[in-house]
């Protein structure tokens, strides 16, 4: 099949294209190396990809209509998977606007090129901060969530709601993926591992927020990614509603629009994943308690019921085993892409990556 895969030189883009070209798929993959964090990364991300005739990749900001209009015209795309956004909770106190522009008008753009392509299922990024101050533990998805206490969830929750609209008014067959936490290999330099693993490296103290009493729904990449691809071929309105126990079916009743949470369903607290990655690592960590930053959740948890149901695949990574992948790839590949774009921590972290790892 022919996919156009938008954020593909980010993390969760660049391992689904990866992936799908793998499988033998055609891919064009669309990414505006946004300078969110250093750029490095998503060229060697992108580069990997180029290195398979099936790739073609397209450097852009999905806010750019006419690039996302050649981009589908280029590609004639069968499937959209679009990933492409302003990531991060607390940067959306900085710099709002990149918010509205990426996750809004681009999701926005995206849907009117689905509109004007018509492809057999289009499958959008959302995210678990979406449930914000929604007290039912685990979250899902038939809670209201109308409670979004960060812009970045404020922002997907309006692509949702737009996705619907556009799927009820052009019968467009549409899914709304809330990822939970996800980690891996070629994770961004702003997320908690790369960060932990950086300074744990560079003998530098770990700032620990909620003081450390904040539990996460980690998810490895690789699981995201199965979650997806059996996704693809599960198209909303071509059969009815799944019936089955304890689940609950969010098939829209007057549109082909299906929202579904891709976690691993087991909220770890934040001083065991910090744990886990001193014992991979061989090194213990300084840590910084800090209070709660504005935006922040307290517990992420995944009703992953739905989910399973429909692709009959349960998100099984252990946590030590994610972070053992994950902290191989950065001794070999991360603090290298750290190093080359510039930043004395990365140097330092590159530096420390070399010695040989403790017992």
């Amino acid at each position: 099949m022919k996919f156009l895969v938008t954020g593909s030189a980010g993390f969760i883009g660049f391992h689904l294209a990866k992936r799908l070209l793998a499988d033998g798929h055609t891919v064009v993959g669309v990414d505006g190396l946004t300078t969110y964090y250093s750029t490095a990364l998503k060229r060697r991300r992108h580069a990997m990809l180029e290195e398979s005739e099936r790739f073609t990749p397209i450097v852009g900001v999905i806010e750019d209509a006419s690039l996302v209009e050649l981009a589908g015209w280029l590609g004639e795309p069968d499937v959209i998977i679009h990933l492409a956004a302003q990531p991060g909770v607390r940067y959306g106190l900085e710099n709002p606007r990149a918010y509205i522009d990426a996750n809004v008008i681009g999701s926005w753009n995206i849907l009117e090129l689905a509109r004007a392509l018509k492809p057999k299922h289009l499958l959008m990024a959302s995210t678990s901060a979406i449930y914000g101050a929604n007290q039912s533990i685990p979250f899902s998805e038939s809670d209201q969530a109308d409670e979004p206490i960060s812009l970045y969830a404020a922002t997907k929750k309006s692509m949702e709601a737009i996705a619907h609209a556009y799927s009820h008014l052009h019968q467009l067959p549409l899914t709304a993926m809330r990822f939970f936490t996800v980690y891996g290999p070629w994770g961004r330099p702003d997320m908690a591992p790369t960060k932990f693993v950086e300074r744990i490296l560079a003998g530098r103290p770990i700032e620990v927020y909620g003081m450390g009493k904040m539990k996460r729904d980690f998810t490895y990449v690789d699981d995201i990614v199965e979650t997806i691809v059996r996704l693809v071929d599960v198209i909303p309105g071509s059969a009815g509603p799944v019936i089955a126990p304890k689940v609950h079916d969010t098939l829209s009743p007057v549109a082909p629009y299906r929202v579904v949470n891709i976690g691993r369903g087991e909220p770890i607290g934040l001083m065991q994943f910090v744990s886990t990655i001193e014992r991979c690592l061989g090194k213990k960590a300084e840590r910084i308690m800090l209070p709660m930053q504005s935006g922040d959740m307290t517990v992420t948890f995944a009703d992953t019921s739905l989910a399973e149901a429909l692709t009959g695949y349960a998100p099984s990574t252990p946590l030590d085993v994610g972070i053992g992948r994950f902290v191989d790839w950065y001794r070999k590949e991360g603090a290298v892409q750290e190093a080359e774009s510039g930043d004395e921590a990365g140097v330092q972290a590159a530096e420390a990556a070399e010695e040989p790892k403790a017992s």
